[in-house]
């Protein structure tokens, strides 16, 4: 099964039904989930569980929390020492770009498993050199 690096962009799409993206997201989901997992930083967990909670309340941030972690194509990966140190050397190397700390912990895990693609809606990605799906 091959994987691709998530994103909060697209998994806040995915729950509210009013996002731009949400069918998009939707529909890649249920085309690739069987051949097809999804790596999240616990960076990614953090910042998507914070931004579902502000914008869409406890209830879906829950719901939405649970479906991640219970989820066989979803792979939670929690940084080590290393990555930690590697994301805050791509942060402060990057200084020209808008790019979020956890955005560039997506990069660091993009990297570290030598992964071209992520699941997301954010621009700084394709700056990266990464493949925006769907």
């Amino acid at each position: 099964m091959t994987q691709v690096i998530a994103d909060t962009s697209a998994l806040y799409a995915l729950v509210d039904r009013t996002d731009p993206h949400h069918l998009q997201a939707a529909n890649f989901l249920k085309s690739r989930a069987s051949h097809q997992a999804l790596l999240m930083s616990n960076h990614v967990f953090d910042e998507t569980m914070t931004v579902v909670k502000a914008r869409l309340g406890m209830r879906v941030a829950l719901q939405l929390g649970l479906r991640l972690r219970n989820s066989r194509f979803v792979e939670m990966v929690v940084f080590s020492p290393a990555e930690e140190q590697e994301t805050w050397r791509v942060f402060s190397q990057y200084t020209d770009k808008d790019w979020s700390y956890t955005d560039c912990a997506c990069l660091v895990l993009a990297r570290g498993h030598e992964l071209n693609q992520a699941f997301t809606f954010d621009h700084h990605f394709a700056q990266m050199g990464l493949v925006m799906v769907p």
